[in-house]
Parts: C-alpha cells; sequence; structure tokens
C-alpha cells in the first residue's frame, strides 16, 4: 500500500486531490455545496429552455422540481437556489483558503492547506527539556503533528541568556529561542536571524539578537510568556513554547565529593559525577499553561538533552513532576545517544532511566527510545556512545533504532528521532488521537526495532 501511494504521490494531479480528500481539510464541504449548485442552475437552464430529459430521469427530477409548476417559475427557482448555493460555496471556499494561507504565502497552497488544517487535527504532544536536544526534536515532530508543545527549562545562568536574566531580571530566553527557531516554517532564515551574535566592544558583545527580541518583546508584552507568545507568532511557529516555571530559578547541585554548585553551569561544567541537583526557591510554582498542556496530552516526551541540567531542572519543578505521573497520555524518554563528560559519563540506559524516575516518580515513563546505532567503531575517541544492549528487565518498553546523526555522534538526527517516536506512538497509542499521513519528505530510520517489551533473554537487533 505504501508503495502504490508513492507511486500515486508522483503525479501533481493526483497528489491534489488526495490531499484534498484528507479528513479535516474543510474544502469538501463547500466544493460539494458548489456542485450542488451548479447542477440547479443547469436544471434550471433546462427547464427554461424546455429541453427533453431522458424518460426514466424526467421523472424523478420532476417530483422534485416542481413539475407541475409553470416553466418561467421552475427555472427561475432553480437558477436562483443553484446560484445562491453556487456563490455560497465560492465564498466559503476562497474564506477556507484565505484562513489557511495564513502567514505561509511563500508556500504552496497544497503544503498551507496539510500545515494549517490536517497537522492542526494531530495528536496533542507535549515534550519536556532544553538545551539543543530539544530543538532537535521539535524540527522532526512539527512534520507530524502542529498541536506541539515544548515546556523549557529556565535555569541557564550562561552567556547571553545570563548576562540578560541578571541585567533585565528576566527569564533567561537561550533555551527557549532555540525552540520558537525550531518550530518556525522558515527554520534556516530565522537561525540565521535568532542566532546572529553582536561583536562589538561594547556591551552588545556576544549577545544573541534572538535573545534580544525576546527581552524587548517581554518589556512591550508586560511579562516574560506575553513576549514568547508575540515571539512565535512573529515567527508562524506551529506550536507554542512554555517556560516551565516563571519564577527565577537557581540549579544548585552536589558531587560525589561533596562540592557545591551553583548555577547551571556550573553543575554542567561539574568533572565528576552528580549525586543530586535542587532548585532554589524549591517551591517554585509551575507555569498553569504547562500544567494544562501536560494534562491534556496525548503524548508527553522526556528530552532528549543533558539529563541534569535540561530535563531534570523541569523536574524539580514539583507541579511538572506531580503532572507528568499523573497524566492520562502516553509517556516517553529519549536517552541521549552518548554520555557526558562528568555528568553522565559511565551511565547507562537504566541508569539514565532510574534518574528521571527519581524526579519524576514511579509512573513517569512507558517506553524508552535509545539509539542502536553505535557506528561500527567511527566514533572519535571523545564520544562515549551510550551502549543499550544490556539485559532488559524493566517494566517500562525500550525501542532501539537508528536515531544518531553520524555527522555529529553526540546528537540525535530529528529526522530518524521524529519517525522512531511517531512509530512507536502508532503501535502504543491504543484509543488516543491519530497521527496524520506524513506529507513533507521526512526520512524513515534505517531499521527500527518495533517496540515490544525486550526481556533478559531477548536481544535486540
Amino acid at each position: 500500500m505504501r508503495a502504490i501511494l508513492g507511486n500515486i504521490t508522483r503525479f501533481p494531479l493526483t497528489n491534489a486531490i488526495l490531499v484534498l480528500l484528507i479528513p479535516g481539510i474543510h474544502l469538501k464541504r463547500w466544493l460539494a455545496l458548489g456542485g450542488l449548485g451548479t447542477i440547479a442552475v443547469v436544471l434550471g437552464i433546462l427547464f427554461a429552455f424546455e429541453v427533453s430529459l431522458a424518460p426514466g430521469l424526467h421523472s424523478i427530477v420532476g417530483t422534485l422540481s416542481l413539475k407541475w409548476a409553470p416553466t418561467p417559475v421552475r427555472s427561475t427557482i432553480f437558477i436562483g437556489l443553484g446560484a445562491i448555493f453556487a456563490g455560497s460555496a465560492l465564498v466559503k471556499l476562497l474564506m477556507s483558503l484565505g484562513s489557511a494561507r495564513g502567514g505561509r504565502r511563500h508556500w504552496s497552497l497544497l503544503d498551507s492547506l496539510y500545515v494549517g488544517r490536517v497537522l492542526s487535527g494531530g495528536p496533542r504532544v507535549v515534550v519536556i527539556g532544553g538545551g539543543s536536544g530539544l530543538p532537535n526534536l521539535l524540527r522532526g515532530l512539527k512534520h507530524y503533528t502542529s498541536n506541539l508543545t515544548a515546556v523549557v527549562t529556565v535555569a541557564d545562568d550562561g552567556g547571553s541568556s545570563g548576562r540578560l536574566r541578571s541585567e533585565l531580571d528576566i527569564l533567561p530566553p537561550g533555551d527557549i529561542r532555540n525552540c520558537l527557531v525550531a518550530l518556525a516554517d522558515s527554520e534556516t532564515v530565522m537561525q540565521d536571524l535568532m542566532d546572529y551574535r553582536f561583536s562589538t566592544q561594547g556591551q552588545l558583545d556576544g549577545h544573541s539578537f534572538g535573545n534580544i527580541l525576546i527581552a524587548a518583546l517581554a518589556g512591550i508584552g508586560g511579562d516574560f510568556y506575553k513576549g514568547v507568545e508575540i515571539a512565535g507568532q512573529l515567527l508562524a511557529i506551529r506550536g507554542k513554547v512554555i517556560p516551565s516555571t516563571t519564577t527565577n530559578v537557581t540549579l544548585v547541585g552536589s558531587t560525589v565529593s561533596g562540592q557545591r554548585l551553583v548555577g547551571e553551569s556550573r553543575v554542567g561544567a561539574a568533572g565528576e559525577h552528580l549525586r543530586m541537583v535542587a532548585l532554589y526557591p524549591p517551591d517554585a510554582p509551575a507555569h498553569p499553561d504547562a500544567m494544562r498542556a501536560i494534562e491534556e496530552a496525548d503524548l508527553i516526551i522526556l528530552g532528549p538533552g543533558s539529563l541534569f541540567t535540561s530535563i531534570v531542572p523541569n523536574l524539580l519543578v514539583k507541579d511538572i513532576a506531580a503532572a507528568v505521573a499523573n497524566a492520562n497520555g502516553l509517556k516517553m524518554y529519549v536517552c541521549n545517544v552518548a554520555g557526558e563528560a562528568g555528568e553522565t559519563a559511565g551511565l547507562s540506559l537504566l541508569d539514565h532511566l532510574n534518574v528521571i524516575r527519581y524526579y519524576a516518580g514511579t509512573y513517569s515513563v512507558d517506553i524508552v527510545i535509545a539509539n542502536d546505532n553505535l557506528l561500527g567503531g567511527n566514533v572519535p575517541e571523545t564520544v562515549s556512545l551510550i551502549d543499550p544492549k544490556q539485559a532488559w528487565q524493566d517494566p517500562a518498553v525500550r525501542v532501539l533504532a537508528d536515531i544518531i546523526d553520524e555527522a555529529k555522534p553526540t546528537r540525535h538526527e530529528p529526522a530518524k528521532l521524529a519517525a522512531a517516536i511517531t512509530q512507536t506512538y502508532r503501535q502504543h497509542r491504543g484509543k488516543r488521537r491519530r497521527l496524520p499521513l506524513l506529507w513533507h519528505n521526512v526520512q524513515q530510520p534505517a531499521h527500527f526495532n518495533g517496540g515490544e517489551p525486550v526481556g533478559a533473554n531477548q536481544q535486540s537487533s
């Protein structure tokens, strides 16, 4: 069936027809009404010229079309009603097409319809994390649904974000900026603009344009989250980006040797394993929109990203951790493909999962997504890939797939990761909302373990 659809969609006309037939496109009703109106006009013209219809058709149409009425009355009614139906359908069709175009004037009409109508009916997906891992995931997932909500950590205190945080007393915008860019329709152009860094001898030196833009919009909107919402509208993003908390929090960690580290940048640079991490203040409330999104989600994804500085800080917001544990949505944890020096070096896949459970609760993960492409010995000496091929005796389902970016072996490849996640969701979604068929050309992973529980006596391929 996939091969047949692939051959059909190579032809522009059949491709366009298939898109127009997709449920939720909101065009078929107006096309049908317009067709009905056209038929009525044609019949009215035939009646006006007293054209004889076939005997069988004459009896049917005659009963429904004022057979005994005078010819002028009969034709006028049909032509009038047909014109009203056809005209109304044309107006509604143009309005529907115009609203679908929205801010995507540079896109083809079919792509605009698909993104604006079909993807907006996709499952509600919440991704929780920060750093560079979350944007990578969003770049792939936005081709499957636009009901995306990124819940992002705001514990960053380094670089441009840290300076703006201290100077303007706002939340750090860096991780949020990266997620906004990842969800933007014109991602390449926006990436260059939002990541542009000033190089001066003054106070602008090192600041990114995107961080300053969000800071300015926060000032205009009256609060930080309002500024993020406005930025999302300007970038025409597919989804929402929400800080996990609007409180100015600080990440605090301690190492196994007892060293105390204050600030996300110092925790991330720890040269040894961490014993624990915490937030100050410890009772920072969760953003209400983040809570609502988690409660309503069909799919909740933790990670990927730095375990203790990108994922766990969100779970240290107690309301977020409780919402994840109690949510009815399918819960996935995407493990990093490589260990991080000091922070997670030497930790196994199960170690990573147990850290998530320690902070989010026993029932916080249903499925673990892990990379099984170890690059056949072509890994740089500085990179230590996490080997998932161990005996697995855990209630969570382990799914192994090739999700690594071979050019950057410490990172996930967005298309591969999104495909593995969506295939797993399709197999385990139960009665949750269905994913729409993929329209854009996102490559499938080379091979994929379809998500059956991998037991102690079952080796992964």
